[in-house]
């Protein structure tokens, strides 16, 4: 039975990416993905197709075309972790999935503070909007992981928490991890607040006496 791929392809750079899942790729006869993950592969002669917003369409392709053409599916850090998955697995039987697990962005993170994240309570704020228990899981919990996104950046997200009275936090953005550009910016919510930052970042959020 022909399988469908959904790959993990880690933080960003192909220096993180899994050997298993190098192969799968390289024997794959189409690649799906957003735009930064396909330019990663536009070395290979494959063909490709952008997920948009219509994922509808990428779905009814798979569908019509896995049995003919090998398909991987190329996600961001883990299939597992706020990627595409739960949508595909929606529609798609699960006997025609093969998913192959990557590094997430959060415990490339959490390895460059030296710090464990198995206590870390993880929030997406992609595409979401900010409601009360974001604002109480800030105050309750001593370390949190964020996934940003463009609409609401780390140094809004610093100047909403300082207007909402949260204090005695800090916190630590990394912007284009793995990638050789890559900026890890330490401080408290002020600091942060008075920064700009490119779009692909991570946030963590600690208490001030937590040491990284």
């Amino acid at each position: 039975m022909s399988k469908i791929n959904i790959l993990g392809i880690g933080p960003g750079s192909r220096d993180y990416l899994l050997k298993i899942t190098e192969q799968e790729i390289l024997e794959s006869d189409v690649l799906i993905g957003g735009k930064r993950i396909l330019s990663l592969f536009s070395d290979l002669d494959k063909k490709t197709i952008k997920i948009t917003a219509d994922l509808e369409s990428i779905k009814d392709y798979i569908l019509q075309n896995y049995q003919k053409e090998k398909i991987s599916v190329l996600v961001s850090g883990d299939p597992g972790f706020f990627s595409m998955m739960n949508y595909l697995k929606r529609h798609i039987s699960n006997n025609l999935l093969n998913i192959i697990p990557g590094i997430s962005s959060l415990q490339l993170a959490a390895a460059r503070l030296k710090m464990n994240w198995d206590d870390m309570t993880i929030i997406s704020l992609h595409g979401k909007k900010v409601k009360d228990d974001f604002i109480n899981k800030i105050k309750s919990k001593s370390k949190i992981g964020l996934f940003t996104d463009n609409k609401f950046s780390p140094d809004q997200i610093a100047s909403f928490l300082l207007k909402k009275g949260i204090k005695n936090k800090k916190a630590i953005v990394f912007e284009r991890l793995s990638y050789s550009d890559e900026k890890i910016t330490k401080g408290s919510l002020e600091k942060i607040r008075d920064k700009d930052f490119v779009k692909l970042t991570v946030m963590v959020i600690l208490n001030e006496e937590l040491e990284i």
